[in-house]
Formats: structure tokens, sequence, C-alpha cells
């Protein structure tokens, strides 16, 4: 006990006036009023948990500040908003991306003979050069025209009015050349993430596992596009619940595969080139946002429908009456609140317990926790440690992607909604600790309860002991109250609530 008192003298003694200081602020309220604000905080804590504990993750094993972190929040949040309400959209695109898993898996796994041929590193430079320059005539010519606005054109509110799905899509002819041709740019671009040095290589997979990836791979992508027609009839005739669900998995799949793209294209040639990470995932927040918009639009989307235990309206008395009614929202010491906030939460808690049962109680988590002790020890030991860092990379992907859909019922979609929950993660992350995962969970409450009571404290004021008269604020205080805390916090332990001097 002394010797936590001597190392986090500041921290406790800034933690007690805080108690303090909330204490008097909660005991002017009423109690319906102060649970409904905790309960908003725990909210908001729950969704910036889901960004926070990828970004964690990746830089505890990494030590990779991945800027690009929101963009996959977003992109979680697209898909699952197509996949619920315009399944004519994935069915016209995935087809691309599947194709292009193929074709780069597969000249991933023979580049290195290409590449062994090249002897000089002229020769490696006027192949590359060569390849990009394929790799982006072919990838022109299969999206050249492509009618993505029509295919985002299905509500009576889309820009230019709704269209049918017979006149936004495109002859399935003209669709399997534009597939093959993006099937055509994989290879060049499989080539140009093969590794180009021998101390760069890494165990390679067998050759009967890419052949089987790539085949499974380029199945997938021709029969989706096959079954067009079929297949959006059948998703928007199973029910909203189920959808919403399927919503949830797409959107989570689709962040890992963004994460590992991202891993194996952008990070792993410059490990210990911290500079360069930064830089590029800077790009790649920037050029992804301008892609979404490319893809989705520029205009924010309502909120995506909840699954029907959150939406019948009603009031649930309680929570034993919520599971016979579901209502949208359930009675909180008399004041109504909604219960899909409550769901969120419940996933923040479930995630939490599960991924720290993950790092904690699996092989894989105890070879995570051994990389970041000591990521070289653990490859002389045999354990290609590339590929767990391609795994952490992929579950955080998926975690803010999640995050993304869970969000959408909540906030709606919107471009500008990754930057902000990356914002508030980065410095969750920065309170916690950077590279703790229990510290990234406890940097989320704090700002989701500031940023709660900073809303209450703009919107109603605040009345405090021994003042007669409500004092309020400017809605800049609510925002700015976050960066305030960890300033607060950095100031007292620079390393973060739970961060380890170097």
């Amino acid at each position: 006990m002394t010797s936590i008192w001597k190392n986090n003298r500041g921290l406790l003694i800034v933690v007690a006036v805080a108690v303090v200081l909330l204490a008097g602020v909660v005991q002017s309220m009423e109690p319906k009023v102060w649970m409904s604000i905790m309960l908003s905080g725990a909210t908001l804590a729950a969704l910036y948990f889901l960004v926070a504990s990828g970004l964690s993750l990746i830089f505890g094993l990494m030590d990779v500040l991945n800027f690009a972190h929101g963009v996959l929040f977003v992109l979680g949040a697209y898909v699952g908003l197509s996949t619920f309400m315009n399944p004519r959209l994935l069915f016209n695109t995935l087809p691309f991306f599947f194709v292009l898993i193929a074709a780069v898996s597969l000249a991933q796994q023979f580049g290195r003979h290409f590449w062994h041929r090249v002897h000089t590193a002229r020769g490696r430079q006027i192949a590359t050069v060569v390849l990009l320059l394929v790799a982006a005539s072919l990838v022109f010519l299969a999206l050249r025209g492509f009618p993505i606005r029509a295919l985002n054109a299905f509500s009576i509110t889309a820009v230019g009015g709704a269209v049918t799905t017979a006149n936004a899509q495109e002859p399935m002819a003209a669709m399997l050349q534009r597939v093959t041709l993006m099937l055509l740019a994989g290879l060049p671009l499989g080539l140009l993430v093969a590794p180009k040095e021998v101390k760069d290589e890494l165990p390679p997979r067998p050759v009967w596992q890419t052949l089987l990836i790539a085949a499974l791979s380029a199945a997938i992508g021709y029969a989706l596009l096959l079954v067009r027609d079929p297949g959006e009839t059948f998703l928007l005739a199973m029910s909203p619940d189920m959808r919403f669900v399927l919503a949830i998995v797409l959107g989570t799949i689709a962040g890992a595969l963004a994460g590992v793209a991202v891993e194996m294209a952008l990070i792993r040639p410059f490990y210990g080139n911290p500079v360069t990470q930064l830089v590029l995932t800077l790009g790649l927040s920037i050029a992804g946002i301008d892609l979404i918009e490319a893809v989705w639009g520029e205009e924010a989307n309502p909120p995506m429908p909840p699954p029907s235990l959150f939406a019948a309206g009603c009031r649930s008395d309680s929570f034993a009456s919520w599971f016979t009614e579901h209502c949208q929202s359930i009675d909180v010491l008399g004041r109504a609140f909604p219960t899909y906030r409550l769901f969120i939460i419940a996933v923040g808690i479930l995630v939490f317990i599960a991924v720290g049962l993950l790092l904690r109680r699996t092989r894989i988590g105890m070879i995570i926790r051994a990389g970041v002790q000591d990521g070289e020890m653990v490859q002389a030991l045999g354990i290609n440690v590339r590929r767990v860092f391609t795994f952490v990379f992929a579950l955080g992907s998926a975690l803010a992607a999640m995050g993304g859909v869970i969000a959408a019922p909540y906030l709606g979609v919107f471009p500008a909604m990754g930057g902000i929950f990356q914002l508030q993660a980065f410095i969750a992350v920065v309170i916690g600790g950077m590279g703790s995962y229990v510290g990234a969970a406890v940097g989320t409450i704090v700002l989701g309860m500031a940023r709660a009571f900073g809303d209450h404290f703009v919107a109603a004021g605040i009345d405090l002991p021994f003042i007669d008269t409500v004092i309020k604020g400017s809605p800049a205080i609510a925002r700015a109250s976050t960066v305030l805390i960890m300033a607060i916090v950095l100031l007292v332990k620079p390393a973060g609530i739970f961060g380890k001097k170097e």
C-alpha cells in the first residue's frame, strides 16, 4: 500500500479531488438525472472503447500508431448500413474485393521467385514502377464508368431520387468483364507486396493452402456476381433482426480484412520506422475517407433502424417487462432511457471481457503478451511474430468496424464520424497508458463520463453547493473537457494511469 501511494501520489490526489467534486455535483441533482447522465456516459465509453481497445492492442504489440483507425470505424458503419438497407451495392462491389484477394494471395505466394530473378536494386526499382503502372491501368479499366451512384440511389431520399435495381445494375457480361480485369490487376499487386529481399522473407504458407484460399475467394466473387438479384431479394426478405446481426458480422469482417491489407501493404515494410508509418497512416486516413465518400456519398445517412428488441413504441417499467414488451425505452428511476443504448453498454462490457480472456487465457494471448515484452525472443522460439502482428492488427480493426456498425442506429452514418471517435480513442489511450488494455478501458470510462456531464453542464447547468445561481457553460467547454482531463493526467503522470516509463 505504501509503495502504491509513493508511486502514484499525485494521481491519487487528483482522483480524490475529482471524486469530491463529482460527489458535490451529483448531490445537487435528482437521482434520475445523474443516473441518466451516467448511463449516457457509459454509452459513449462503450463506443470509445471499441475503437480505443484496438488502438491499444496494436500499439502495445507493434509500436504502431494507426491514424487510419477511424476510417475502419466508418467503413464498418457503411458496410453494415448497406447490408441492412441496400444489399444490391454489396452484390455489385464485393466480387471485386474477393477476386482481388484471390489474385494477390496467389501472386504473393510465388512472388519471391520473381524477385529472386531480379538481382540489382535498379532492376527492382524498374520492376516496381512497371508493376504499379500495370496494376493501376487494370484497376482503371475495371472501374471506369462503374455506376456507383445509381447503386446507392435505393431510397426516395437519395440524391436524384431512387433508381430501381434493374436500371442501376450493369448487364452480367459487362460485370464479368470488370471482375476479370480486377482479377488480373491483383497479380501485379500481389507481386508488389511479396518480400523483395531474402532477409524480409517469412516461412512460406503451404502451396495447397494458398491455392485453396485463392480458389475459394475467386469462386465466392464470381458466385456473388451470378446471384445478384436473388441474393438481394433474399436479404431484404429476412427479418430486420437477422439483417442487423448480418450487418454486424459483415461490417466486422470488412474491418478485419481492411486491417490485414493495411498491415501487409503499408505497415509491414516499414517496421522500425515510426515516422514513415505515421505519414502513411495519416495519408491513408485522408484517402480512405475520400474513397468512402466516392462510394457512399458525402451526405449523412439517417440512423439505421435498431432491432425489434429495442423498437417497440413503449416504455417498460423494468428489465423483466422489457424482455416481453421489447420497448424502445426503459424506466430508470422515473426517467426513460433508450434500451438500445443499454445494448451498446452491454456490447462494450462483453468485448472487454472477451478480449481480456483472449489475452490472459489462450495461447495466442500468451504469445501476444510475450511479443509485447520481447518480440525477438518470441521469434527465436520459432513463433511467426509477423503473423501474430497481422492477427492483432486484424483484431483491432475488426473491433473498430464493429463499433461503427453498432453506432449506426444511435448516431446515424456520416463520413466524419470516424475522425470524432478516433480522436477520443487516442485521448483515452493516452490517459490510460499507451499499450495498456485495461488503461484503454479506464480512459474511455473517464472520457465518456466527462463528456456526458459536460453536455449536461452546457444544457441545464449545475447547481453547486454554497452557490445560489446555476452555473452554465458553453458547448466548447464540453468538447474541451476531454482534452483538459488528458492534460491534467499527463501533468501528474506523464506515462498515463497504467503506463510504464521506458
